[in-house]
């Protein structure tokens, strides 16, 4: 038995010879023997016949070397089917990978665009705004400037005609002395004045009065002296009157400019606000267009990193497939070998040591 212990190495050697069945055991045994490892077996089997050992021997051999031929495939196909297993969920994870980058890469393309997009808009509104505060600024200038040129015609116009009621109120004294029996020459220097002040004027409203005041110095009599008191209160009436007109006008051009003055100042504080919050929202959108394009690079090399143990996996598991269908075919020429020869040593043995004797004889 230890003698034929060998021969498991010599028929596995040969088990790729490929033979038909409709070949004689001669012609079977004629192909194993022009393989050097197949002429070795049958040196083995020629020395086992001749020697007398028994032929059950070697097919017990044969039966063994078919166990564990069949006993090695299913392992190999235990393996191949926990491998593939493995292949596939490594193939799914990694599908499900490359998913999540390609929708994380349009996610951030889209991002990086409509951002951009949103930037572009924030700048040119931003320049829109800033004219527009330059606008409110230039017009609440303007109508400050205009507003205070009104109050100071009011101020100066409610002057002189505080001036000018003084002028008629000091008038109307004269007048009354000179009513009372005083002198003109006593009230010369006050006349003077009075008429000087009302000359200054140049208001047509006073011209009656002076003509009619410079009659009465050269001539002081009772009818004249009523005439002019008359016409001093109805002056200073029209004067009062018009004071009157012109404060209210002032007081209306005031009220009209605290609403306006509220206004301008109302859209240039939202305008001021609208600003900055324009000038945030670019310093945003800057920074994430600028995290979106750095996750992008990172998210595409992700991407490549996983197509390429993609890649990697599905040329490993073409080998493996490729290894595993060439060794399961090794093995059935193996066992279509060993059936051969059990068919060759069991059913013709005759024929067997004939060859056998016929090889001793010419090889």
């Amino acid at each position: 038995m230890a003698r034929i212990i060998p021969v498991l190495a010599l028929i596995l050697a040969v088990a790729t010879a490929r033979v038909t069945r409709s070949e004689s055991p001669k012609e079977v045994l004629a192909q194993i023997n022009k393989d050097s490892f197949g002429n070795s077996i049958l040196s083995v089997l020629q020395l086992q016949l001749a020697t007398g050992g028994p032929v059950g021997e070697i097919q017990i051999l044969l039966n063994n070397i078919a166990s564990q031929l069949n006993g090695d495939q299913k392992k190999a196909d235990k393996v191949h089917e926990s491998d593939t297993v493995a292949f596939e969920k490594i193939i799914a994870d990694l599908e499900q990978e490359i998913a999540y980058h390609q929708t994380q890469i349009v996610a951030l393309s889209n991002l990086r665009d409509s951002t951009t997009e949103a930037l572009g808009e924030a700048e040119v509104e931003v320049r829109v705004v800033t004219s527009d505060i330059a606008n409110n600024e230039k017009s609440f200038a303007d109508e400050q400037a205009t507003r205070n040129s009104q109050h100071e015609t009011w101020v100066r116009k409610d002057a002189e005609h505080v001036d000018q009621i003084d002028a008629i109120d000091e008038a109307s004294k004269i007048v009354q002395h000179l009513q009372a029996g005083v002198a003109f020459a006593q009230l010369k220097s006050r006349f003077e004045k009075v008429q000087a002040k009302l000359m200054e004027s140049k208001h047509a409203l006073f011209k009656p009065l002076i003509n009619a005041l410079t009659q009465l110095a050269s001539k002081v009599d009772n009818k004249s002296i009523i005439k002019i008191l008359e016409l001093l209160a109805q002056i200073r009436q029209q004067l009062v009157a018009s004071r009157a007109s012109l404060l209210a006008t002032e007081e209306k051009q005031a009220a009209n400019w605290e609403v306006q003055s509220g206004h301008l100042q109302e859209e240039h504080k939202r305008l001021v606000e609208r600003k900055a919050f324009l000038e945030n929202s670019i310093v945003q959108f800057k920074v994430t267009i600028q995290e979106a394009v750095e996750d992008l690079e990172d998210q595409t090399l992700f991407l490549e990193d996983a197509e390429d143990s993609l890649a990697i996996q599905e040329r490993w598991a073409a080998e493996q497939e490729a290894q595993y269908e060439a060794q399961t075919f090794e093995r059935e020429q193996q066992l279509e070998v060993v059936e051969r020869l059990q068919e060759v040593l069991t059913q013709k043995v005759s024929a067997a040591s004939e060859f056998l004797q016929i090889r001793e004889e010419v090889f």
